[in-house]
This record gives structure tokens, sequence and C-alpha cells, in this order.
């Protein structure tokens, strides 16, 4: 897992090409005024869902993780926690489809827990469980994120 802010990410060039193409395209600000849905990057290794939400009470979020994917989630509006874990030992609560695998939130989880807001990006890679959406404030808040998917 990496946290970084967006003008911070050319640190990380190197570990792939797919996300190399994903930084330039972030940096490139091609995100700007897509409207919600899929957006090709890079045929289907690398694309982006825009999406919009209210964010949820934490119960009703579930820790999720990839395998054939690296997700890059960047917050373009509002403030929600994300928590990750090692994948590596948790209870599978709905088996693998592509590419999703969701797993039971641990009782005693100490899961990193990620305070995000626009600007900060989240790079999740397969061993890394993430259980994103959930409520920062007082209340339920409108959400305006984008997720790359980056082919490993």
């Amino acid at each position: 897992m990496i946290v970084t802010r967006l003008e911070d990410i050319n640190r990380y060039r190197g570990l792939s090409t797919n996300l190399d193409t994903a930084f330039d395209w972030l940096l490139k600000e091609k995100w700007q005024n897509l409207e919600q849905g899929k957006h090709a990057i890079f045929g289907e290794a690398i694309y982006a869902l825009v999406q919009s939400y209210k964010s949820k009470e934490h119960a009703a979020c579930r820790f999720e993780a990839h395998r054939s994917f690296i997700d890059i989630q960047m917050l373009t509006s509002g403030e929600e926690i994300i928590e990750a874990l090692p994948r590596e030992g948790l209870e599978v609560l709905e088996p693998y489809k592509p590419d999703i695998e969701f797993y039971v939130t641990p009782k005693d989880s100490a899961a990193c827990r990620l305070f995000m807001k626009p600007g900060l990006l989240a790079i999740f890679f397969p061993e890394d469980a993430h259980r994103p959406c959930m409520i920062a404030g007082d209340g339920p808040e409108d959400i305006g994120k984008i997720v790359i998917k980056v082919a490993v």
C-alpha cells in the first residue's frame, strides 16, 4: 500500500509500466470533468471508474481485494476513511469473482486507517485488503472519487 499526495507520485515511478501510465494520466488531470462511469486509459489494462456516492456507516463497509489489478483511489470531493490490512489470513465473506473478493471484518482489527481527502492517493496492491467508503465526520457525506484499475 502507498499513500501519497498527487504531486508526489513521481517518487513511485518504475514499479510497473502500467502504474507509470496511470500516473501520467493523473498528472495531466485528464480526470477533471469526466462523467460517472468507466473510462479507458489504456484498453482494459488501465481504466478509470468515476464514482459519486454517499459515505457509509463503518459497519456497512466491507474489506475487499483484487487479484489482477492495483487500485489507485483518489477523492475529488468530500472526505472518507479507508481501512487497510494484509489480505493474507482474512476470512472470505464472498468468494472471488472477476476481479474482487470480499472479507469478514476482523473483530480485533489492527487496520491502518486512512483519512482521505481530495489530493491524496491510496494505492492498493493485490495483497492489500481495503475497506473504502466509510464516514469520516459526523454523518454521511457526498463523495466524488476516481478509482484507477491498473493490471498487474
